[in-house]
């Protein structure tokens, strides 16, 4: 049987391939996890109930889509039977490396928006070489007046 295959007759992976761009440290915990449960014998449905937390949760915490919360990780230690001060240690760690991360986005999407602002305010601009009619200038110059305003409606 290949490594991360369920047991019996079923072929199908146990586990999803964790994203490539999680964090190195982030991706050794979710595998930890993922470890403590194979080893347990117990499968979603059961951790979910043993731990409190929903399948729901335990999919995205088990697949690197989300961090699991600190009491989480000590309900798994309880029902795996794993010494609670190894598992908090490496859930420590992977949030520091979650909140790193995190940062690292918000900074990219602020960086994107700042570009996209300047490009916008550039390309707005007669003095810096933009064309005039942009968003929030008027209409272009041969739209013509709003149709409310084309002359008198035919009488009766």
């Amino acid at each position: 049987m290949h490594r991360g295959m369920t047991r019996g007759n079923d072929a199908m992976p146990r586990w999803k391939a964790l994203p490539e761009e999680l964090d190195p440290q982030i991706r050794e915990f979710a595998s930890q996890l993922r470890r403590l449960v194979d080893r347990s014998g117990l499968n979603i449905n059961a951790v979910a109930d043993r731990t409190g937390f929903s399948k729901t949760s335990w999919d995205r915490y088990l697949n690197g889509r989300l961090l699991p919360p600190r009491r989480a990780v000590v309900a798994l230690a309880d029902v795996t039977g794993t010494p609670q001060h190894h598992l908090t240690t490496m859930w420590e760690l992977a949030e520091r490396a979650w909140s790193r991360a995190e940062m690292r986005h918000d900074m990219t999407i602020e960086a994107i928006r700042i570009t996209q602002a300047r490009e916008a305010l550039g390309a707005s601009d007669p003095a810096a070489g933009g064309r005039s009619g942009g968003p929030g200038r008027g209409p272009p110059p041969c739209a013509g007046p709003p149709p409310a305003s084309r002359g008198p409606s035919p009488g009766p």
